[in-house]
């Protein structure tokens, strides 16, 4: 698609940027435009969520690194000069949510602020920014769809794009867009269940562990239409697909166990 947003001199402003930091923005405003009917400070919310952004993109791009850390050079060096330079682009979104979500808590516990609700807050505002992301993979061409010869087809041709060469003018699932449609529908069920769980009539916690079963059946379903590296495969599934599968038994369980919990109460 469009990988280079525009050029000024030497400099280069990729389109994958442009795209996470709007994500972000969206993200955060949202929060903020929630806080006062959450019961939260927006003082306290700003410091939880610069930590969490922060260490988010550290995961995001440590996880990536260590996927892919033999195919980056010949030696150490060279591999650390490659994450450097291509630190605009490769990240690996549950590298992102494991360290985001350690940042958050210990920064949430030290603050005294209820984590449950908190989560349940911050849900909404995750799938919002990822669908913003997801656009910004789409334009860059990195996570994109295997070849398919159906009417529902994207062709890339630009070499500076992240897909591989061989597959630069064949068609290819946009399996990008097919993420972030599926991320601003969640985004939309996640803000009518926060709306509901702050007005009594869901669980604390509720929104979270809703976002949790459904990102899972999204990411577990669109991983069968990748054509990017996915790892080593185990009985038949990516490495995402197991850690999908996992995320999804837990909190279908976690949900099942809130709203039996809630209805007694």
């Amino acid at each position: 698609m469009h990988p280079i947003l525009f050029h000024l001199g030497s400099f280069t402003f990729p389109t994958y940027g442009l795209m996470v930091a709007s994500g972000y923005l969206a993200a955060i405003l949202y929060i903020f435009s929630k806080a006062r009917p959450a019961g939260f400070k927006k003082e306290d919310l700003s410091d939880l969520v610069f930590y969490t952004v922060i260490s988010g993109i550290a995961g995001a791009k440590f996880f990536y690194a260590a996927t892919y850390w033999s195919e980056f050079g010949p030696d150490t060096l060279s591999r650390l000069v490659y994450v450097a330079r291509s630190f605009q682009y490769g990240f690996v979104f549950y590298g992102g949510l494991i360290f985001g979500a350690a940042a958050f808590f210990y920064v949430g516990r030290r603050k005294r602020m209820d984590p449950l609700r908190t989560s349940d807050l911050f849900a909404p505002a995750l799938s919002l920014g990822h669908a913003f992301g997801r656009i910004g993979c789409f334009m860059a061409g990195c996570c994109y769809g295997s070849p398919t010869t159906g009417p529902l087809s994207v062709i890339f041709t630009d070499p500076n794009s992240e897909v591989n060469p061989a597959f630069l003018g064949r068609p290819l699932y946009p399996v990008q867009l097919y993420e972030s449609a599926g991320n601003f529908l969640i985004f939309l069920i996640l803000n009518y269940a926060l709306k509901r769980s702050l007005a009594g009539k869901l669980p604390r916690g509720f929104s979270i562990a809703l976002y949790a079963a459904l990102y899972s059946l999204l990411r577990f379903s669109d991983e069968f239409l990748r054509g990017d590296d996915r790892g080593a495969f185990h009985f038949g599934l990516s490495p995402a697909q197991l850690i999908s599968a996992a995320v999804f038994v837990i909190a279908v369980t976690a949900l099942a166990m809130m709203k039996l919990r809630h209805e007694k109460n």
